[in-house]
């Protein structure tokens, strides 16, 4: 019997387990099928994340827009989560509001919408460390109809601070009724997709941050006054020049602009006249604070050719309009100066045909001696416009070579004798002892001395003119030689010296009249030759009826001159036989 129990035992304890490993195996199995399909669920979740991402990431594309980048995201959320409501709350800077913008899902009351709103104004003011208030907020609600039959309480929530460049530019709430709806890994999700949208937007604001750094430093580095406008007439962009015209320390409103230029230049019709117009530039001139522009209007197109603005730009043509006007008075007196002596001509010449019997020998060569004179002053105006224009060309040679510089100046002198003695003004010539010979165009050197002595001549009345010629010593030795001609005439004004040696110098000053049988160009001229020579000219005055001093100089004939002079002109023969090139022109070598 007890055997016969023994195997009864072992059979039963043989059949649960069986029992046990079958349940076992099943429960492993079951197990084992459980987390395949978690892993399903997981890997289909994913790849719908994924989707998600794809389709929020391609909608954002290249926006900048905050409030559309949010409405996105927002947009996107019911296929992730449940919700009741999903609201985003961005700041308007431009009108100071606060948009509240909630969808509805569910039934909720109206209480749990102004829960929502108080709770994201709160959370938004922290992070943007401004208070918010109520009374900022504008609300827009879409979706199910608000009652108060709704539930009223929120039992579980999230939000989600939308970044761009480490500023908060939005916020997003997603609150429902039923409590713990959230778990982590759907906030990781949705924080997922705003941490994408966040750093594409933030990497598109840094390049366009970049660029537009760049844009603003070449309108700032602009000589000339900017300003635009978009096409709501707000002042997107002004550059220091601009402000400065209208006397402004900060970038102005388009009412100043307008308000600015009144009486002046209508901005506003020009700007609404240019977004209009098929012609995209409008030019017009103006006076403004007694200074002339030309101001230029453009409009600022996108690819489609849709405008989106105006640009406008103040150029100061003011030293161009001063120019001209120059320029136009200077052939005026050129005009006169020819015109006169050839009328002059003209009448002798007449005469002497009606009355050539009855003229004596000597009458007529005083007629022919005033005609000679005539002649050879129109010459001289003519040989220094040839001169100018040949100068302004490049084309104006100075062969230089070594020479006596004190003779060339006594026969240059010499010449004025006569003029000295008219006006009984002394004339007086000094030359410094042990003088070297100098590195000159003896004929040009003369053209120089004979400017200077006529001008000194033609604005002195009364007392004495010299001519000084010496070495110039520094530390001992001599660097070059310096000639100056001296007057007791009616000197320059301070402000007038540094006019003189330009084209129009002396019509600047008010030192050219019509009538002087001169072209004023003198100085020009005479400043053109000096530098070419490798010398330098100026002047010094104390001012006006205490006469003037003009002072040139000219290189010292040194041994290195001499030999370069002759290598140039060796190798200028070898290069090109029958060349233009007379001796050693004087760029070369005045600053050799």
């Amino acid at each position: 019997m007890d055997f016969t129990f023994s195997l009864l035992a072992i059979a039963v304890v043989s059949t649960l387990s069986s029992s046990a490993a079958y349940f076992l195996m099943r429960r492993k199995f079951l197990g084992e099928l459980e987390r395949g399909r978690e892993r399903e669920l997981e890997l289909g979740r994913r790849v719908y994340e994924n989707a998600v991402l794809y389709e929020v990431s391609k909608r954002i594309g290249y926006l900048l827009d905050a409030q559309k980048i949010i409405e996105i995201i927002s947009g996107s959320l019911g296929n992730i989560v449940r919700y009741s409501t999903v609201s985003y709350m961005v700041i308007d800077d431009q009108r100071q509001r606060v948009r509240f913008d909630c969808t509805v899902n569910e039934d909720v009351s109206r209480k749990f919408i102004s829960e929502v709103k108080m709770n994201m104004l709160s959370t938004f003011s922290e992070l943007n460390d401004r208070l918010l208030k109520e009374s900022d907020v504008e609300e827009k609600i879409s979706g199910r109809i608000v009652g108060e039959e709704g539930a009223s309480m929120i039992a579980s929530y999230f939000n989600l601070p939308i970044m761009v460049s480490g500023r908060t530019v939005g916020l997003i709430n997603v609150s429902s009724k039923n409590e713990r709806e959230y778990l982590r890994k759907d906030i990781e999700v949705l924080e997922k997709i705003a941490k994408q949208a966040s750093d594409a937007v933030t990497s598109l604001h840094e390049v366009l941050e970049n660029e537009k750094g760049k844009l603003e430093q070449a309108v700032e580095s602009l000589a000339d006054g900017m300003f635009m406008v978009d096409a709501k007439y707000s002042v997107v962009i002004s550059n220091k020049k601009f402000e400065s015209m209208l006397k402004m320390a900060n970038a102005p409103r388009f009412f100043e602009i307008v308000n600015a230029f009144s009486g002046k230049l209508d901005v506003r019709s020009k700007v609404e006249e240019v977004l209009v117009s098929q012609n995209k530039v409008l030019e017009v001139e103006i006076i403004f604070e007694e200074l002339t522009y030309r101001v230029s209007f453009a409009r600022v197109v996108d690819k489609n050719n849709i405008p989106h603005g105006v640009v406008a730009l103040f150029h100061d043509i003011t030293h161009e309009k001063s120019l001209e006007k120059l320029r136009q008075d200077f052939t005026a007196m050129m005009v006169h100066e020819l015109r006169s002596p050839l009328t002059s001509i003209k009448t002798t010449v007449e005469f002497l045909q009606g009355e050539l019997g009855k003229v004596t020998e000597d009458e007529l060569r005083k007629y022919f001696l005033t005609i000679e004179n005539i002649s050879h002053s129109m010459l001289e105006i003519v040989n220094d416009l040839l001169d100018v224009a040949k100068l302004e060309a490049g084309k104006f040679d100075v062969v230089c070579e070594s020479g006596d510089i004190a003779r060339v100046i006594r026969e240059s002198v010499e010449q004025f004798k006569p003029v000295s003695e008219e006006k009984n003004i002394k004339l007086d010539v000094v030359v410094g002892e042990n003088l070297p010979n100098a590195w000159l165009d003896k004929m040009r050197m003369k053209q120089v001395i004979s400017n200077l002595l006529s001008n000194s001549f033609k604005y002195t009345n009364s007392g004495r003119v010299t001519v000084t010629v010496k070495k110039e010593v520094v530390n001992g030795s001599p660097v070059d030689i310096l000639i100056s001609v001296s007057d007791t005439g009616i000197g320059i004004e301070r402000e007038a010296v540094g006019k003189l040696f330009s084209k129009y110098g002396q019509l600047k000053s008010g030192r050219v009249k019509a009538g002087a049988k001169s072209s004023g160009l003198g100085l020009f001229i005479s400043k053109g030759i000096i530098e070419a020579s490798g010398g330098k000219i100026w002047v010094e005055s104390e001012g006006i009826g205490k006469g003037s001093t003009f002072y040139f100089t000219v290189p010292i004939a040194t041994v290195d001159l001499v030999r370069k002079n002759a290598e140039a002109n060796r190798t200028a023969v070898l290069a090109s036989a029958g060349s233009k090139l007379v001796g050693y022109t004087s760029e070369k070598v005045g600053r050799a």
